[in-house]
């Protein structure tokens, strides 16, 4: 060992791909035709160069007439050792500036008091005749001129609905002259389960460089992103908030979004680590073996910390294998400083410390709690002072004890020039973006809107196509229903959906509680509003004079020879809805769930108890499906878009021609609609998850009682538990069987056009531990319009006799979207390179307690999804 410090077909649901028989630098191309956005292809794998590691990787263009544009096949070789490789906006944290930045941190800490490094470790005053909740998104500036973090919450955009306090050192929340809720308004962009179907790291990069942007014009200095909890099952509330269900794709994309951001400000990914039910989320016990919880819940995090460079972890409410993520070390010192080399700092999720909001907890418990969180490693309580608040009083507690945490906290600040409070904070770059308290939040981010508007054109997935004459068909095909023609086929359409009130009305009734919080004012008709996600932290107010919903968005993309009309329910009648619908030649509705039905815990939302539409109780029984039910049966074309965080039970499916996910677009997410519903845009978006048929094929959600707040979390989740649970003998993680394939592979995604893979090339015989191996393939575009293909590369692991180390069958270590001009014309054909970092294919041993890469033979598997993967060629790694 190596040691390292359904009644469809399958055949449509899987897509068309046609398979031919089987380290050059960057060409950049523009998309042509009806494609999507011009620019380059963007890899998910790329060689970084610059300050952000940005940059790309090969792409060549092949001749039109089909040919390989080159000699013959590759030589393959022994590859060596390559520490020269650097993957797309991956810039790390050098051993240097690491160096530079606790030098200065360490000369301002020698003059600074005890109290004034208490301050830099905890956050406001917790309230003296109340908890006061104004007040939560700053720690205090120091006398001795030491600023304070100001920060804000993403993901999907700068939670300016949460009000923002000026900077002081004033420990007062009554001098705060502030209410909690303000209502001003950023950019809205499509949730994080979105933009993981995009496969695009450079687009998340520059996401994040707008959210930076936004969060330092109105002087914040840390924005608490990526979120990347695994999407371990579709139940979670917050399954919108994450990039999906693997590890992998976690890493990149959540590596892409911090190294945005802090091209401005600090990033903090949470939430660390297990952190994927929410329901009595601070009272859950997280239990799993220690490979499973680095493999499954820890390696996208070394991800971030080794290719980010973030700046701050978040350790999360619920406790792993007994004990408090804020108090354990085995999260918090063992896995983040010791194996993964984290030189950052580690806050608590907000009252995520024992004594949660108990704003005046009894002086005994804060000490024992506090020191159960100094020697675990947490460096700042959030939001209040509420146990760190006796760090500058406790009999116990010495400088010593408070040097190394509020050291790296200062070294950040350092880092980020948000350090001083006689400065404007920040200066890395200079933020394009207005912050205007008297136009109500953000202003000037056009540009910002923009970058919205691709993430939801690169996001939404194309589920089925079909003929409406043939709705059940094996693949799509020149009759399909989409794109929608403007040749004057079409006349009239129908843009219809439920409306559908989600607040709680009575005491303990069904609905959210914060409606106040709500730009919607708790109702939602989803033909005609806005539905950009849930009503947690990470809400998110859009200027709605620059937002575009489903029916303005399809009316726009019309022009002026289609009548686009639209209706919508009243209560649970459906007339008015039918009746548009059958006077219109093609129906588009909008179906999706409500912040109620899932969201983060505290505001009376959480997880889901189904896969169903209304699968909780507000009165409208099964509205949304019957709705779809009964349009379909009056025999004209229809199309369902769903807005939603995760999978749908969809009875409907085998009766609707046309079906596109489109996750929770953003404030511009109509104008994406249109577009790509048109053929304006190529789909191109790719399941970041795996969409079961039905909830009997999923693992048990959460397995708390009355007597046990634990659930196990399993080493098999998503694509890889299926592959490991369907065939006899079943693995020990394997609770039971699953019957049958999933109804939509992870990475499944439907185009107006076809795509061709050939020629896969893997240079390499035999590797060592840090060798890139620079996988090629060649994807062509064989249809009549331009589009973007994501090439995906699965990687098998050694197999041999009992002992061998548990893996999965397959995982997803490397991906690469690229543009391909229509068949015919020049660029319809390209090779592109996916480098595949040996250190990516390690494991965790917990014999040795140490990562080693497994000696043997590996299978390198490439194509368009999980559930269709063509191309196979096999390296090894030598035994020692």
């Amino acid at each position: 060992m190596r040691s390292f410090s359904s009644s469809l077909s399958r055949l449509a649901l899987l897509g068309t791909v046609v398979v031919a028989s089987a380290c050059q630098h960057e060409i950049h191309l523009a998309g042509t035709g009806a494609g999507n956005h011009t620019g380059s292809g963007t890899g998910g794998t790329g060689a970084g160069t610059g300050e952000d590691g940005g940059g790309g990787i090969p792409e060549v263009i092949l001749p039109v007439d089909g040919g390989s544009g080159d000699a013959g096949p590759v030589v393959k070789m022994a590859c060596q050792d390559n520490t020269t490789y650097q993957p797309e906006h991956s810039p790390g944290y050098s051993a240097a500036d690491h160096t530079m930045y606790n030098n200065m941190a360490a000369q301002t800490l020698s003059s600074m008091s005890l109290t004034d490094k208490a301050d830099q470790m905890r956050g406001v005053y917790s309230g003296s005749s109340g908890p006061q909740y104004s007040d939560i998104e700053r720690t205090y500036d120091t006398p001795g001129g030491v600023r304070g973090i100001q920060f804000r919450d993403g993901p999907r955009g700068v939670n300016f609905v949460q009000a923002t306090v000026a900077p002081s050192t004033d420990p007062n929340p009554a001098q705060v002259g502030n209410t909690e809720y303000s209502h001003n308004v950023s950019t809205v962009f499509p949730t994080p389960v979105a933009r993981g179907a995009t496969f695009d790291v450079d687009l998340e990069y520059r996401l994040g460089e707008a959210m930076g942007d936004e969060a330092l014009s109105a002087n914040q200095t840390m924005l608490l992103v990526p979120c990347v909890n695994i999407l371990r099952h579709p139940f979670w509330g917050r399954s919108q908030e994450t990039y999906g269900e693997d590890d992998y794709l976690l890493g990149r994309m959540g590596t892409g979004m911090a190294v945005g951001v802090q091209q401005y400000i600090m990033a903090c990914a949470k939430h660390f680590a297990g952190n994927n039910i929410e329901d009595n989320r601070a009272g859950l016990d997280s239990e799993m073996d220690t490979q499973t919880l680095r493999e499954v819940y820890g390696r996208h995090f070394d991800m971030i910390i080794n290719d980010g460079g973030v700046a701050c972890i978040m350790a999360a409410y619920n406790a792993v294998n007994g004990t408090k993520s804020t108090q354990n070390g085995d999260l918090l010192t063992t896995m983040l400083r010791n194996e993964f080399g984290f030189q950052g700092l580690v806050l608590s999720d907000w009252w995520a410390m024992p004594g949660g909001q108990i704003y005046n907890l009894d002086t005994s418990s804060r000490q024992s709690n506090t020191g159960g969180a100094l020697v675990a490693g947490l460096d700042l309580e959030d939001p209040w002072s509420l146990n760190y608040f006796v760090l500058d009083s406790s009999p116990t507690i010495t400088d010593q004890d408070l040097n190394p945490h509020a050291l790296r906290i200062l070294e950040q600040k350092f880092r980020f020039n948000v350090e001083s409070t006689s400065q404007i904070p920040g200066g890395l770059r200079t933020p394009t973006s207005v912050w205007n308290t008297a136009n109500g939040g953000i202003s000037n981010n056009d540009a910002h809107i923009a970058v919205a508007q691709e993430v939801a054109e690169e996001a939404m997935v194309l589920l089925k196509n079909c003929p409406s004459s043939n709705p059940g068909c094996t693949a799509p095909g020149a009759t399909s229903l989409l794109p929608l023609k403007r040749d004057g086929s079409i006349k009239s359409i129908a843009v219809v959906g439920a409306t559908e009130s989600y607040c709680q009305t009575t005491s303990n009734g069904p609905g959210i509680t914060n409606c106040y919080d709500d730009f919607n004012n708790g109702v939602i008709n989803f033909a005609s509003g806005l539905r950009v996600g849930d009503l947690g932290s990470s809400r998110v107010d859009p200027d709605t004079t620059k937002s575009v919903d489903p029916y303005d968005g399809i009316v726009a993309a019309a022009g002026s020879g289609i009548n686009v009309t639209t209706a919508t329910t009243n209560g649970t009648d459906t007339t008015a809805v039918l009746a548009a619908a059958q006077a219109a030649d093609v129906t588009v509705v909008v179906v999706g769930l409500t912040p109620y039905d899932e969201g983060e815990e505290y505001n009376a939302s959480g997880d889901r108890i189904n896969l169903d539409f209304d699968g909780k109780d507000l009165g409208y029984g099964t509205l949304q499906n019957d709705m779809v039910t009964a349009i379909v049966k009056q025999g004209k074309p229809v199309v369902v878009v769903i807005e939603a965080g995760s999978a749908m039970n969809m009875p409907w499916l085998s009766s609707v021609p046309a079906v596109v996910d489109a996750w929770y677009p953003g404030m511009v997410g109509g104008t994406a609609l249109g577009e790509l519903l048109f053929g304006d845009k190529n789909f191109s978006g790719k399941l970041p998850i795996t969409w079961p048929t039905d909830e009997s094929q999923l693992p048990p959600f959460n397995q708390a009682t009355a007597s046990s707040n634990a659930t196990t979390m399993g080493y098999f989740l998503g694509y890889r538990r299926f592959d490991a649970c369907t065939t006899p003998p079943l693995p020990a993680d394997c609770s039971s069987q699953i019957n049958g394939a999933p109804l939509f592979p992870f990475g499944y995604g439907l185009s107006y056009t076809t795509f061709q893979y050939s020629n896969l090339q893997v240079p390499c015989t035999n590797v060592t531990d840090n060798s890139v191996i620079d996988v090629t393939v060649d994807v062509r575009n064989t249809g009549p319009v331009a589009g973007d293909e994501v090439a995906m590369v699965f990687v098998s692991f050694p197999t041999g006799p009992t002992g061998t180390p548990r893996r999965s069958v397959k995982e997803l270590k490397g991906f690469y979207r690229v543009t391909l001009a229509a068949a015919g014309t020049t660029g319809d054909a390209k090779r592109i390179t996916i480098p595949i970092r040996v250190q990516d294919l390690k494991y965790y041993d917990m014999t040795s307690s140490s990562w080693l890469v497994q000696p043997g033979t590996y299978t390198i598997q490439v194509g368009p999804n999980a559930g269709n993967l063509p191309l196979s060629d096999t390296f090894s790694v030598p035994s020692n």
